[in-house]
């Protein structure tokens, strides 16, 4: 018996291998489907269960050490869906903000870069005094080869820049993250109703933390547009 004892107190306690994201929505029965995304590697996708009823949901199975972020599919193709804008702490001991001349230098540049589309919106810039994460959303309206009439090239992307003396220079390491790359005719693009939030991007499970729970979410109204919604 002493032995018996003896092993099951030296036993490790094993880590989970998986993680859950839970929470509950404000309007359950507009809410069609639920996911999280692994964005920037493979792009795997794990789908989620919401009661009808109660508004609660979970997403289960999910990749430790892994960044995600959430997709809700609303009623008539609308989507809300999490958007990371986490960057690494800068080598201050006091962590500084961007500056408002840092975000229109960036910006700025941003802009520059774009080469492809003719209408750019720099949706979001934000981080600190080293790192930006930057939020674009553009669309070719011109012809391009091989177009069709009234077809458009509309792409949302999640650009990483970085400071690491005194000019601000895109990360060169990675292109960018695609959120959307769609080629859709002009009338289908002008009735998407897309929300990103931060809140329900950037979602890092652990094996000391395999739970997550986002609390209430509030859908957005399923107007056409494509916009951002703040923490």
């Amino acid at each position: 018996m002493k032995k018996l004892l003896g092993a099951l107190l030296v036993t490790p306690i094993l880590a989970a291998d998986t993680g859950s994201i839970t929470g509950r929505f404000d309007q359950p029965a507009a809410v069609t489907a639920i996911s999280a995304v692994e964005r920037k590697m493979d792009g795997r996708k794990f789908a989620g269960r919401v009661d009808p009823v109660t508004g609660e949901f979970v997403i289960a199975g999910l990749p430790l050490a892994t960044t995600l972020d959430c997709i809700v599919e609303v009623g008539d193709g609308a989507r809300l869906e999490g958007v990371d804008f986490h960057v690494p702490r800068s080598d201050y001991e006091e962590e500084q903000p961007l500056a408002a001349e840092d975000v229109e230098t960036i910006r700025q540049q941003a802009l520059a870069l774009n080469k492809f589309e003719d209408v750019v919106e720099v949706m979001a810039i934000e981080g600190n005094i080293q790192h930006a994460a930057v939020l674009v959303n553009k669309l070719r309206t011109t012809p391009f080869i091989n177009s069709q009439p009234g077809e458009v090239i509309w792409r949302v992307e999640l650009w990483h820049f970085e400071r690491p003396e005194e000019t601000w220079v895109k990360v060169q390491d990675e292109l960018f993250v695609v959120l959307y790359r769609e080629r859709i005719p002009r009338s289908a693009f002008d009735k998407k109703s897309v929300t990103f939030d931060p809140r329900l991007g950037g979602l890092r499970l652990s094996a000391e933390r395999p739970k997550m729970d986002l609390g209430e979410i509030k859908l957005p109204p399923p107007t056409p547009g494509v916009r951002l919604r703040k923490e």
